[in-house]
């Protein structure tokens, strides 16, 4: 049994070691995302204007638009139950519906490049598998972690969630002494209750809502004691198991750390054939500048950063200059007891005393014209669009250059080619997800409740199917292919190509042919039963004979004189 009060300190060491490795990314990730949501800081030097170039969004906007949608996971089952395969594909199109999670596959990719990473965690909610998108200040990891495998952490600790008391007081998981304790120690207080160990990490995480104007995000109105949670996923040696595993904690902090609860995750989220959940955690994250030193990489909006606030500095200052310059502001000589002017305020048309004599009696203020910074500006964007590959003409923006046609598709192939690079993290990060969820409802599947599929037939029919886990449970398991749809077309359309040049070589090869029509129909997104419905047609079409050569009259085929008949001298004639 692993002794409660050395965990404790195991825990509390972990925790900070992991938040300091952290903490040198926030004032920047804060900078990424005030810069993304337009709102700028104002300072008495270099920014007095409010005004922002949404250089950032622009950027990242532009590269959302170049990755490819969210791709397609498919199962494949190791010993060929066809139907098995189909029950558990169709479960995960439904689940990935009730989930939305197109629009949390966007939310995903905006955390990349806002932060440099991004975290999706796997769960069972509702009797159903659940995937969350976690804030990047949510998540804690060891440092020593190697960036290419999460699972290679030592711990991932999963802070911030805020549930009520009475919550936690309900929860037949969790200690009872530990929460009675919790109980008698907030006794008397409402409102959000912030463990003391990470009140520091809350409020540079809580930031970026007071800079966008929530000045309650700290102290918000509540009419219940909420308090903090945190979950540690930490690989441990059990002595009585002789094992390391990963086990999951869950504590809060009330007098000292209590331990609500402390499970091994293969106990927490079931058993699988493999005893998946010892070695590996229910979170997946991707980052596209990977390096081996330093888990917390940078992402696109840390390219963007530093030339943006360059850029608002020097937009800021062309503002106001513009602004000074149509005040019409003048000095004039204060020692001329003869000139009065009726304004002595720094305003529009104002007046401003020097003790000397400025051109006589008056001289307007000189104000620099500033426009040429623009130019400057102009220049720092086209390094920015050189960093990211982000180009204008990715943004649909024409170059003022005339450039010929090949040249902007070279460019066009070039800036491809490096959103190709950020897909290839994503897309392995995709393929993670998809083992770990169906090891999720593999081990999961007693928990599961059954859903109501519905197909539509080509007739237009619906049929409903209630599918239960024990309809896609394999003893075998499943193989996770991932696809996207832009790559399927791109082979699809090549392997048409090739085979056009193969079916004009063996036009009566039937076998070819049905090939051949298959693949045309995958070019046209038909599912499975739609390309089977046709293809039954096309061979019913085969087997009736053709109503045309039945209407023709039968002709008696013209028979030639056999060569021993033939005399040598005799020609032949054609028959009239």
């Amino acid at each position: 049994m692993i002794d409660q009060e050395t965990l404790k300190i195991k825990l509390s060491n972990s925790y900070k070691s992991a938040f300091d490795f952290q903490q040198r990314r926030h004032s920047d990730w804060t900078d990424n995302y005030t810069l993304y949501r337009d709102k700028v800081i104002v300072n008495r030097l270099t920014q007095r204007q409010s005004v922002n170039i949404p250089l950032m969004k622009e950027t990242i906007r532009t590269i959302l638009t170049q990755i490819n949608a969210s791709p397609d996971l498919y199962f494949e089952e190791l010993s060929n139950d066809k139907q098995k395969e189909i029950f558990l594909n169709e479960y995960f199109i439904q689940n990935a519906k009730d989930n939305n999670l197109d629009i949390k596959d966007i939310v995903d990719k905006k955390e990349e490049m806002l932060y440099g990473r991004s975290f999706k965690k796997l769960n069972v909610v509702d009797g159903a598998p659940y995937t969350e998108v976690i804030d990047v200040f949510d998540i804690l990891v060891d440092r020593y972690v190697d960036p290419a495998i999460l699972d290679s952490a030592q711990f991932i600790i999963h802070q911030h969630i805020f549930r009520t008391l009475s919550e936690v007081a309900n929860n037949p998981d969790y200690d009872k002494d530990a929460v009675n304790r919790l109980k008698i120690f907030y006794a008397t207080t409402t409102g959000l209750i912030k463990s003391e160990e990470n009140v520091q990490s809350l409020q540079e995480r809580n930031e970026r809502m007071q800079l966008l104007g929530d000045m309650y995000i700290n102290n918000p109105i509540l009419g219940e004691t909420y308090v903090e949670l945190k979950e540690y996923y930490m690989k441990l040696f059990d002595p009585d198991k002789k094992r390391t595993e990963i086990y999951l904690i869950t504590t809060c902090e009330g007098n000292g750390i209590e331990i609500l609860r402390m499970a091994p995750l293969e106990e927490v989220l079931g058993t699988t054939k493999d005893h998946f959940w010892r070695d590996h955690y229910p979170f997946i994250s991707w980052a596209d500048d990977v390096e081996r030193t330093d888990f917390w990489s940078d992402g696109v909006g840390d390219i963007v950063r530093t030339p943006n606030k360059i850029i608002n500095a020097w937009f800021s200052q062309l503002v106001e200059n513009r602004t000074l310059r149509n005040y019409g502001m003048n000095y004039y000589d204060a020692t001329n007891e003869a000139f009065v002017p009726t304004t002595f305020e720094p305003k529009p048309f104002g007046w401003y005393p020097l003790p000397g004599k400025p051109s006589d009696i008056l001289q307007r203020v000189d104000i620099p014209d500033l426009s040429d910074s623009l130019d400057d500006i102009s220049f720092v964007i086209n390094l920015i669009e050189k960093a990211t590959g982000a180009t204008a003409t990715e943004k649909g923006v024409s170059e003022k250059k005339q450039i010929t046609l090949g040249e902007v598709q070279i460019l066009l192939s070039k800036a491809t080619e490096r959103m190709n690079a950020i897909a290839m993290f994503y897309n392995k990060a995709w393929a993670e997800y998809g083992t770990k969820w169906v090891k999720l409802v593999e081990s999961q599947a007693d928990n599961l409740t059954p859903v109501k599929l519905y197909k539509k037939s080509l007739k237009g029919n619906f049929f409903e199917k209630e599918v239960s886990p024990n309809d896609w449970k394999s003893q075998a398991g499943y193989l996770v292919k991932v696809t996207s749809r832009a790559e399927r077309e791109s082979k699809t359309i090549d392997d048409l190509q090739k085979l056009n040049a193969v079916v004009a070589q063996m036009p009566d090869n039937e076998p070819l042919k049905e090939i051949y029509q298959k693949k045309l129909l995958e070019l046209v997104d038909l599912d499975a039963n739609q390309i089977k419905d046709v293809m039954d047609f096309e061979k019913q079409k085969q087997t009736i004979p053709n109503l045309a050569s039945l209407l023709m009259p039968q002709q008696k085929p013209q028979q030639m004189p056999s060569p021993a008949t033939l005399n040598p001298n005799q020609q032949l004639t054609p028959t009239k």
